[in-house]
């Protein structure tokens, strides 16, 4: 018998189930993280300037942001296993296309077409908790996923410069590649189809608008989960200002850049077990959320104000930003169960439509950090701005019962 998570009324979710929605949720992570210490190669490679080669992050966000919008419906439709294996032969697809790109253009299409893939691996498992938990244990399994999830930011930064040393940018998207075909065979042998035929939605164009305008029509939701997206945006601020900080401004290697990183991550983890300790002992999602985002955004605030007083040091600079994105550990699975459970019965479309504000305004976000001059005092303001706008959505949010 296979060891489960959590078992109520509601079919439970055992603990493979869990490892391979962790390692689907992090494909993401992966094809964002894994390339970061290539990009300079990259644009040499392809002889185009290095924002050129930014710009393959930004398209991947934005494939994130259509592609779970695509997949609410497909899941609401036609259950959750096979919308999710065809998203996964998709960003194969797409990982291979990236691996043999002559161009930059070509490299583009193949981020695009590779998050769209992903984007599968992001709303299934969310629907998939939806369906067999109620909120206690969804916000429990979250946790626990957002934990397994961020792996993929400790190994991927490392595990690319590795193959960098002894291979070229080519080979991490070969890896890339690899690792969703493991992915695939995992899921066809192991994921279930959580939601019955009986509880499946008409696929047409009127009814998948009133599904969404049916969400976006559901205040509490819609805070969550723009709460969720402005959450997001400061650890993609994070991700994409990152290099810039630590190799151009402190002067790292993209060696030392990627073991930084890693350990910076490993906060995430850390905060994140922390979260499911306090969950397990009674205290509420919100509270930790709420606790988790304070703790974000004071700390960028204060980041801020000593760039601006003195002449920090990599040591200080470090810690202070560690800490602002370790507090996101206690963050991502509360708000997600949140957001979900506010959003009824039909998970698929809540799941897009929170997936959808989850990249689109990470995307925006970061496009508007473009604009100013790139400086180590833009990334600590630009977060505690963002933290600032979740603090106030959230606190319009009325305390579901039991969160």
């Amino acid at each position: 018998m296979r060891a489960k998570i959590v078992t109520s009324n509601r079919r439970a979710v055992s603990i493979s189930l869990l490892l391979l929605m962790a390692l689907l949720t992090a494909l993401d992570s992966m094809a964002i993280d894994m390339y970061l210490p290539g990009m300079p190669d990259i644009a040499e490679d392809l002889q185009v300037p290095f924002g050129r080669v930014q710009q393959t992050l930004a398209i991947f966000l934005g494939g994130l942001a259509i592609g779970q919008g695509i997949y609410g419906p497909l899941l609401d439709r036609f259950g959750r296993r096979i919308p999710l294996l065809i998203g996964i032969i998709i960003f194969i697809i797409g990982s291979i296309m990236g691996a043999v790109a002559p161009t930059v253009e070509w490299l583009l299409a193949a981020r695009f077409i590779q998050a769209i893939g992903a984007s599968a691996g992001l709303v299934t498992p969310r629907a998939i908790v939806a369906d067999t938990c109620n909120l206690k244990e969804s916000a429990h399994v979250f946790s626990l996923l957002m934990q397994a999830m961020m792996l993929g930011p400790i190994l991927a930064p490392v595990l690319g410069g590795i193959v960098l040393d002894i291979s070229d940018w080519r080979m991490i998207f070969w890896v890339i590649a690899f690792v969703g075909l493991i992915s695939l065979v995992w899921a066809w042998y192991l994921v279930p189809d959580s939601l019955p035929i009986q509880d499946r939605s008409p696929l047409n164009v009127k009814y998948v608008c009133k599904t969404y305008f049916a969400q976006m029509g559901n205040f509490h939701f819609m805070l969550y989960a723009l709460a969720s997206g402005f959450a997001m945006s400061g650890l993609f601020l994070y991700v994409s200002s990152s290099a810039y900080i630590f190799r151009e401004h402190f002067g790292l290697s993209s060696t030392m850049f990627s073991y930084l990183f890693a350990m910076n991550s490993i906060g995430l983890v850390v905060s994140g077990m922390i979260s499911n300790i306090f969950l397990v002992r009674g205290v509420s999602a919100r509270a930790l959320l709420m606790i988790g985002m304070i703790i974000h955004t004071l700390f960028a605030a204060i980041l801020y104000l000593l760039t601006q007083q003195m002449s920090l040091s990599i040591l200080v600079y470090t810690a202070l930003l560690a800490i602002s994105i370790s507090a996101l550990g206690l963050v991502l699975g509360n708000i997600t169960a949140l957001t979900m459970n506010s959003g009824g019965k039909q998970a698929g479309a809540a799941s897009s439509v929170m997936g959808v504000l989850q990249y689109l305004l990470p995307a925006i976000t970061g496009y508007i950090a473009t604009l100013f001059v790139q400086s180590i005092a833009l990334l600590p303001i630009a977060i505690a701005i963002c933290g600032i706008l979740a603090i106030g959505l959230l606190m319009l949010c009325r305390v579901p019962q039991n969160a």
